[in-house]
């Protein structure tokens, strides 16, 4: 080392103040970038979630379970709430919206180069959920998941002693975004929950949330898909489901 380098004395105070000047600026910095983060994602109005699904049970048929979907997208205004699942090769998709300003909601499949639509009303039974009904008893704690602050709920299934907790998030400006499936009481985008596709039991627990402008045009039928009757969608879903 040159001698005129090691003939400079740094007095030990200053060496304490720039350690504590960096410190607090990084923690300062730390502080600035999760205060942004929780005012922007506590105030998401429209977006895009992705979920993981992971499935609990055994379908009790041979099925080949590596083909299953292992991600599901909802997309969301103040006037559509749709999901959409897919298989890993893209050979089956299942698509849900739910208009909910002219209470209409459409069911799209799509199986190999096949695809076909259904328009059914809110209120209807929803066609590919099983039929239990569920009893939802609100819980006060509160949790945070992908940065939104999230409400916590308690759900027991109709007669069965299984219950489970769920969370969903309601700071979003619009009303009943749950038309339509067996969470149509929670008023909220449901972020980790359990669902039964026919007898899939599947668990969806978000991943990942974009918060942008989503127009209504997000929410129309793509071309070539062929309207069919209710009972030939649910002959189609019974079909394809386990």
């Amino acid at each position: 080392m040159p001698n005129f380098i090691k003939s400079i004395s740094i007095p030990a105070c200053v060496n304490h103040i720039s350690y504590y000047l960096f410190y607090g600026l990084l923690m300062l910095g730390m502080l600035c970038i999760g205060c942004k983060s929780s005012v922007f994602t506590d105030n998401i109005k429209e977006g895009i979630i992705q979920y993981n699904i992971n499935y609990t049970n055994n379908f009790g048929r041979n099925f080949p379970v590596q083909l299953l979907p292992k991600t599901m997208e909802l997309r969301f205004n103040k006037h559509f709430v749709s999901f959409e699942i897919e298989d890993r090769v893209g050979l089956f998709s299942l698509r849900n919206i739910n208009d909910l300003s002219n209470k209409k909601h459409l069911i799209l499949i799509k199986v190999f180069d096949k695809k076909y639509a259904y328009k059914g009303e809110l209120n209807e039974a929803p066609l590919f959920f099983s039929n239990s009904s569920f009893t939802i008893t609100p819980v006060k704690d509160t949790m945070r998941l992908i940065g939104l602050l999230c409400q916590e709920a308690n759900v027991t299934i109709a007669n069965s002693t299984k219950t489970f907790n769920i969370l969903y998030y309601s700071n979003i400006g619009f009303h009943n975004p749950n038309t339509n499936t067996p969470y149509e009481k929670i008023d909220g985008l449901l972020l980790d929950f359990m669902i039964q596709l026919k007898n899939i039991d599947m668990r969806l627990v978000a991943k990942n949330i974009e918060g942008k402008e989503m127009s209504d045009s997000e929410f129309t039928i793509p071309g070539g898909y062929k309207f069919i009757t209710k009972s030939k969608m649910e002959e189609i879903i019974t079909t394809l489901l386990p």
